[in-house]
């Protein structure tokens, strides 16, 4: 994730502006901080300066730190088309916003009996703000032919860094949880994973969106050894289920 030192635009100051008001009078949580993100009216043109529409394929999108704040950040990502995120969430995040600059597909998930299932499958319009927090699990990408961009805030109440650390990614292909400080991509690099946990086990819907996703990034790439053999193991599981059927 790069960071920018640049003046930011004065959108994005008055948000920053707000939320260091907020937090003198209340507890900020993911009702009151997307009232915020909304009431700073934020446009496009103001995130422009932080497009990463050249990241790596292996990135998953763009990523950019616009502000930190310590116990709050100020993210941008840029999304190309095909670009998906990992299943994840948001590591010690205790509120939270996710505003969409274009038609962003949005999946959340949920645990239960230790299988890991679908909540809602969604199609964010333009200007519309999720709420984010620790509990939240989803996975978020552009399934249209438009590049497009969005914002991310995610602040701690009782952190002063590394609002994010801890997050989790589910690994579905390997039926494990990696924590990790990096971002939210598919085939994380070792030296962003700090530990793992046995996952959840994926209903066969979930799976299938899933592995359909994975298939398509590791198809977007240059096939290495390491992009074959990791296709390979995936298609295997893929057989594997289609036999369960």
């Amino acid at each position: 994730m790069e960071s920018t030192t640049r003046r930011l635009p004065k959108s994005l100051d008055r948000l920053i502006q707000m939320i260091e008001k907020a937090k003198t009078t209340q507890t900020l949580n993911p009702q009151n901080a997307r009232e915020l993100v909304l009431q700073a009216n934020i446009q496009i043109e103001d995130l422009v300066p932080y497009a990463d529409f050249n990241h790596p394929t292996a990135d998953c999108y763009g990523r950019k730190l616009a502000y930190d704040g310590g116990w709050f950040e100020v993210m941008v990502m840029s999304w190309n088309p095909g670009d998906y995120s990992s299943i994840h969430n948001h590591g010690h995040t205790q509120w939270g916003v996710v505003q969409v600059f274009g038609h962003t597909h949005h999946m959340i998930y949920h645990t239960k009996d230790n299988e890991l299932r679908f909540s809602k499958k969604e199609i964010l319009s333009p200007g519309s703000a999720i709420k984010v927090n620790h509990e939240l699990i989803h996975q978020m990408g552009n399934a249209t032919t438009t590049p497009y961009m969005t914002l991310h805030v995610y602040g701690c109440n009782h952190c002063t860094a590394d609002v994010t650390a801890d997050a989790k990614n589910f690994d579905l292909e390997y039926n494990r949880i990696a924590h990790t400080c990096g971002g939210a991509f598919f085939n994380l690099p070792a030296e962003n994973i700090y530990d793992f946990e046995p996952g959840p086990k994926p209903t066969e819907e979930v799976f299938m969106h899933y592995a359909h996703l994975l298939l398509d990034y590791y198809n977007r790439q240059e096939m290495t050894e390491d992009i074959r053999e990791k296709k390979q193991h995936l298609f295997r599981l893929l057989q594997k289920h289609s036999q369960l059927v």
